[in-house]
């Protein structure tokens, strides 16, 4: 269940990375569809969430890492066993014209939260705020008059994901992120501005607007 302060929008697929577009308020998305190679770019609206999604043919190991005056930026690894070789490329949103390039600069005004690493004296000081036992790191951001923290408690044979934002000292919500996870997976959240992001299963984009 989800706080009725977070809106959120599912899409058809797994969330493989996303980038921001601030100066247009928008987020892109590259979204893989299981079963298949085919690959989505999903424009969303920051304010309505309403999207717009295009196929696009990228090279399958390749990843979204930035947008900048309306070119959406890829980084690309020829070499699936030496991940230091890297090529870059950008794609007009309106075209979808390919064009490969030296480099990019994002641009990218993002907070993102600090990682605590597991048992370091940060990391054992939220423990003991939380009352848990959290047997991997945690990540923690001060946003205002807000704290946002994510953490992991077991369950099974893995480990579930939660976010949590506190207001004033006190608890406004708390959402499972993710479930099942093998280990720590750093970047749960950012924000932007006047917006908490975060992606819920893979697949559902929630925000949050102070």
């Amino acid at each position: 269940m989800i706080h009725e302060s977070i809106k959120h929008i599912q899409v058809d697929g797994h969330i493989w990375s996303l980038a921001v577009d601030g100066a247009n308020r928008h987020v892109f998305l590259d979204v893989r569809r299981d079963g298949n190679d085919s690959i989505q770019l999903i424009r969303l609206r920051m304010d309505d969430l309403k999207l717009e999604a295009k196929e696009v043919e990228n090279p399958w190991w390749s990843k979204l890492i930035g947008v900048q005056d309306g070119k959406v930026q890829f980084v690309e690894y020829p070499d699936q066993n030496d991940p230091t070789r890297q090529k870059y490329f950008t794609l007009d949103w309106e075209s979808l014209a390919k064009t490969y390039v030296e480099g990019v600069e994002t641009g990218e005004s993002l907070t993102h939260p600090f990682t605590y690493e597991h048992s370091s004296e940060y990391h054992q000081t939220v423990a003991e705020f939380l009352s848990l036992e959290l047997p991997l790191s945690c990540e923690y951001l001060e946003w205002g008059d807000k704290i946002i923290i994510s953490y992991y408690l077991r369950s099974g044979n893995g480990f579930d994901r939660y976010l949590l934002l506190l207001k004033d000292g006190a608890k406004q919500w708390k959402v499972t992120q993710d479930a099942g996870m093998k280990g720590f997976s750093p970047g749960a959240f950012f924000v932007f501005e006047d917006q908490l992001i975060f992606i819920k299963d893979r697949n559902e984009v929630c925000m949050y607007t102070d």
